[in-house]
């Protein structure tokens, strides 16, 4: 190799390996970190044997089930899964005497797959790159330290607000849009999360440059367990069991003032005997997939102690920040504004209910707005969130 060469290879491995937001505090990953995610690639590649092409453009590859990144995890490796399991019991959305709103459509496992779907005994993992793998990784690892982290990081939620309650699970159907404007390491948010301590499971959607190379509005979720964080399904921790592709997909194209509206159900609940915590999505409350009870060391070992559902967008010091929920400032108006709708909590006793003694918070509500409507006709409990961000 020339000198050119070796100075080539070093501009590209210094740019994978810095994931530099300021000059003054790069974060890069150790050369154990590396040679996991070639390790990981590699079983990846030998264990696909089958590939799947969604309407909007992902390629997913078909994994054995036991070769999945989640069994990555120190705690998991001397237990024993299987790809047919199932929670102890099914959570059915609220029944309700108000009819459904008009002019909305829910996404569904379907949508855009013509019903395809892995074999039996395998699972979809998106199709992934060495350097794809390294921007998760760069991401997950910045991720934890913005949050809370004005006027960097900005957020405009309902959240529970009784310290007394802990929950089992919640749930919402939340609108999603396309947001053309987030660029760079700006990302922006649409989800519920549930915590307790420093343990935290959160889904959504969002648009994450800095994860995926693009703007495309994506289904995610996310997991912190202590000091371990990890997002999708490309690291250690949720174990993946439906055979049809749902985390990471692209979601259709929308914007505000169009029909339909629409929405994602997002269902987040623990398993009665395990504590597993289950994943649904979709309109027919799709089992995904779990994060085990064993990863959390305390906090969410037991049940949540506080759930919230909303936006969160992130932006570097210095630039414009990017667009929230829809990308407008509220109009009280649920075809243009981003809403979480059917907000609903489970007790102690695993009872669903509509989400009680919720407050808001918004920490720049010059640019990103937040309403709790409470109990709204067909809407149930529900609140509007977004705006435009700073400029």
């Amino acid at each position: 190799m020339g000198m050119r060469g070796f100075f080539m290879v070093a501009i590209m491995l210094s740019t994978l390996l810095c994931y530099c937001e300021s000059k003054k505090q790069p974060i890069e990953l150790s050369r154990d970190e590396l040679l996991e995610i070639e390790n990981q690639l590699e079983r990846l590649n030998k264990s696909s044997i089958k590939t799947i092409k969604t309407h909007y453009g992902d390629i997913y590859d078909c994994i054995d089930f036991y070769e999945q990144p989640s069994f990555d995890h120190l705690l998991l490796k001397n237990h024993k899964y299987d790809f047919q399991m199932k929670p102890s019991s099914h959570m059915d959305s609220l029944v309700r005497e108000d009819k459904p709103p008009k002019n909305v459509r829910q996404v569904s496992k379907i949508n855009g797959l013509k019903g395809e779907k892995c074999p039996t005994g395998f699972v979809p993992i998106r199709r992934t790159t060495k350097e794809t793998l390294i921007r998760a990784k760069l991401f997950t690892k910045s991720y934890a330290s913005r949050i809370n982290s004005p006027p960097t990081f900005h957020h405009a939620l309902v959240y529970t607000s009784d310290p007394t309650k802990k929950y089992n699970g919640g749930g919402t159907i939340v609108s999603f849009y396309t947001l053309y404007d987030v660029t760079g390491s700006q990302y922006t948010f649409g989800r519920i999360k549930l915590q307790n301590g420093l343990d935290i499971i959160q889904a959504g959607w969002g648009v994450n440059p800095s994860v995926y190379g693009d703007n495309k509005t994506r289904i995610f979720i996310h997991f912190q367990a202590g000091e371990l964080s990890c997002f999708n399904t490309v690291c250690p921790g949720f174990v993946l069991v439906d055979p049809q592709p749902m985390i990471d997909r692209i979601l259709r194209e929308t914007h505000p003032g169009t029909f339909p509206t629409w929405e994602i159900g997002i269902y987040i609940y623990r398993d009665q005997i395990t504590g597993n915590w289950w994943l649904q999505l979709g309109k027919d409350h799709d089992q995904i997939g779990y994060w085990p009870s064993s990863i959390f060391s305390g906090g969410l070992n037991d049940l949540a102690t506080y759930i919230d559902w909303g936006g969160e967008t992130y932006s570097p010091l210095g630039q414009i920040g990017p667009p929230m929920g829809s990308g407008l400032l509220l109009k009280q108006d649920t075809r243009y504004d981003a809403y979480c709708r059917e907000l609903t909590t489970i007790n102690e006793a695993h009872i669903q209910e509509d989400a009680k003694n919720t407050k808001i918070s918004s920490i720049d509500i010059d640019f990103y707005l937040v309403k709790d409507w409470g109990f709204h006709r067909d809407f149930g409990h529900v609140m509007t969130y977004g705006g435009p961000g700073p400029r």
